[in-house]
């Protein structure tokens, strides 16, 4: 089948993300909220003045959008730039639509990609793409002698509700002793749990997990808390929300979630630095694992981290590599 790929930049781009998109999600069982068109939308709106949106679009010979990619070039350096549209928040970036699992089409995005990164001078960075994705192994595979990297984070996916019976003992005792150790604090502290259900509690409660992010070192998220209040306002109390632990006045954790069907999405985690000593990151997913069961969600997807401080990640099963697909360069060496 001889397929069509077509570029929208600017204008034309917001429209298909506007007009078409969300018909593209919704036949797409795999796409993650990262890929919905509200998500999208609003950090396309988010972009500096340096920037366009960019879609690329694979097309079948009837004229029907097989899949589309939601990518934005960045003009803001020596060279041209590529990265999905929402980088670096979006930690797990796909195609979209009906066929975006098909070889066929992830090659054809994939070809455009390493024509554009050879003949246009532009920088291509696909790191948010998955590399055991259908898009990521295209990608790895017509690379071929371009220079290309690969990170890799850990990911951990916990099939809900979690049965801690099921995981080694070494990880039972270790649950155990945290829970003493919550246990002895509550005995003179007010200890409260909470998770937003509405939209001004979720713009309230982004201005924290932003300033808690930002008292990370280093810091783990780049953008303002105005961007991120612009972006969850678009998105609604429906698609996200943030999880907080406090102890008394102070929030010592908090966790944002997008949500997607039956399926939850974490965003970097948040934690007071002075209470490090508190593990408050393992206390605070303990308390969202029964709360995310409570509401009929099936599978919790913990966001990749290579961070120490991040070792709650594994407290629910192994993490694993979540290797990301290629960074290409501008010219191949064989062109150079």
């Amino acid at each position: 089948m001889t397929l069509c790929l077509r570029e929208y930049r600017g204008p034309d781009a917001m429209e298909l993300l506007t007009r078409q998109w969300r018909e593209l999600y919704a036949q797409d069982r795999l796409a993650t909220p990262f890929q919905s068109s509200g998500w999208l939308i609003a950090w396309a709106r988010q972009l500096p003045c340096t920037a366009t949106p960019l879609v690329l679009a694979v097309i079948s010979p009837t004229g029907r959008t097989l899949a589309a990619l939601a990518l934005a070039r960045h003009e803001d350096g020596p060279r041209p730039r590529i990265v999905p549209l929402s980088w670096p928040h979006a930690w797990s970036v796909h195609p979209v639509g009906p066929h975006a699992d098909d070889p066929d089409v992830a090659h054809a995005l994939a070809f455009h990609l390493l024509l554009v990164a050879e003949h246009d001078q532009t920088d291509v960075d696909m790191r948010a793409v998955p590399a055991d994705s259908t898009l990521g192994r295209s990608l790895s595979t017509v690379a071929g002698d371009i220079s290309w990297t690969r990170t890799i984070p850990t990911s951990t996916v916990v099939p809900l509700p979690a049965l801690s019976d099921l995981l080694p003992p070494s990880i039972q005792r270790e649950h155990a002793r945290r829970r003493r150790t919550w246990t002895r604090l509550s005995a003179d502290r007010t200890i409260t749990y909470t998770r937003t259900r509405h939209l001004q509690d979720l713009l309230t409660a982004v201005e924290l997990w932003a300033e808690l992010q930002h008292d990370q070192s280093p810091p783990q998220d780049g953008a303002d808390d105005t961007a991120w209040g612009a972006v969850l306002e678009d998105l609604g109390a429906a698609n996200a929300s943030i999880a907080a632990l406090s102890v008394d006045d102070t929030t010592v954790a908090a966790q944002m979630c997008l949500t997607r069907g039956h399926h939850c999405y974490t965003l970097p985690l948040a934690t007071h630095p002075a209470a490090r000593h508190l593990a408050p990151g393992h206390a605070l997913l303990r308390h969202l694992v029964d709360d995310l069961t409570d509401d009929g969600i099936r599978t919790l997807h913990l966001d990749p981290t290579t961070g120490r401080t991040h070792a709650s990640r594994g407290q629910y099963g192994p993490p694993r590599p979540a290797g990301r697909a290629a960074v290409f360069s501008p010219v191949s060496p064989a062109a150079a």
